[in-house]
């Protein structure tokens, strides 16, 4: 009969080369995975960039390319913040009291829908009325007035044509005091736009980034800037920073002085975002990655 014979183990030097190979063949793969990981932290990072960049593209032309430089509407600007009044609502007159005293429909009327805004206008918003002249449309233009005072009463637009008097019954309309007086052309039905000014420019929010940032002006006052897109660069001189105004004139002539504001027909925007998270090769120093774009804004209302 075959005798059982006793089955001889790894050596010790075998167990430390078997052990060599698989550190080596786990650091390999350790790395494979690292740089997987990294390449898929850095595909998200420069999805939400681009996204970013995506909103201020459709976000800025929107609000901007309106604007009438000539009437007054590019109040002031630097080379990293545009300050601006922007429209927040439109009506029609429906009753005129003295010079200075408007009323408008209510935001619901029955008839038809003659008023309409985002945010209600309050004292310190500008109200724009369109003059008119015996030279025809060539001696049109939207004259601009101040708020002083807002009110509102269900019996203001008493006997109006523009609102029915049963289906209308109980609804709040609006009296607005102005100054300077309101041209005499100005009468019910005319058309009035409301504005506020407003500011984009780039602030450092609470965790050190810096977001593109709407801040209107309410009472007086500068109110708490609302963050819209970002992280981007830090602001810097000469281009340099993550947001970047270039305004000229119908002429292609750069517009340096915000004192002539009145001759801008276009402005350059350059804007840079930059990631959340730093991030780099296996083994590496660690970066951020940046993106850039350019667009520009032509503005259509010039007179």
């Amino acid at each position: 009969m075959r005798m059982n014979r006793p089955r001889r183990g790894y050596s010790l030097v075998e167990l430390i080369v078997s052990m060599a190979i698989l550190g080596i063949v786990g650091s390999i793969l350790a790395q494979i995975m690292m740089g997987q990981q990294r390449f898929f932290q850095r595909t998200v990072e420069q999805q939400s960039i681009r996204r970013e960049l995506r909103t201020s593209i459709n976000l800025l032309p929107t609000e901007l390319r309106g604007l009438s430089s000539s009437g007054g509407d590019l109040v002031t600007f630097t080379s990293s913040s545009v300050t601006f009044r922007s429209t927040i609502g439109t009506s029609i007159v429906c009753a005129k009291t003295g010079t200075t005293t408007i009323d408008v429909p209510p935001l619901s009327a029955a008839k038809s829908i003659m008023t309409a805004w985002y945010t209600t206008p309050i004292a310190g918003d500008t109200l724009f009325t369109m003059y008119s002249d015996s030279s025809g449309a060539k001696g049109d233009y939207w004259s601009a007035h101040r708020i002083t005072s807002v009110a509102t009463a269900t019996s203001y637009c008493a006997g109006s044509a523009y609102l029915d008097a049963t289906n209308d019954a109980g609804k709040s309309r609006y009296r607005y005091v102005v100054t300077p007086a309101l041209p005499d052309s100005v009468v019910a039905g005319s058309p009035i736009r409301f504005s506020r000014t407003g500011r984009y420019s780039l602030l450092q929010q609470s965790s050190g980034s810096f977001y593109l940032t709407r801040t209107e002006y309410l009472s007086g006052a500068w109110g708490t800037g609302v963050p819209v897109s970002g992280p981007f660069q830090a602001p810097g001189n000469s281009g340099a920073g993550g947001l970047t105004f270039t305004f000229y004139d119908s002429t292609g002539a750069a517009v340096a002085s915000a004192a002539n504001a009145s001759n801008v027909a276009r402005m350059d925007v350059m804007m840079r975002a930059q990631g959340r998270s730093s991030s780099g090769t296996f083994g590496g120093a660690s970066n951020s990655i940046i993106d850039s774009l350019t667009f520009r804004i032509a503005l259509r209302n010039r007179r």
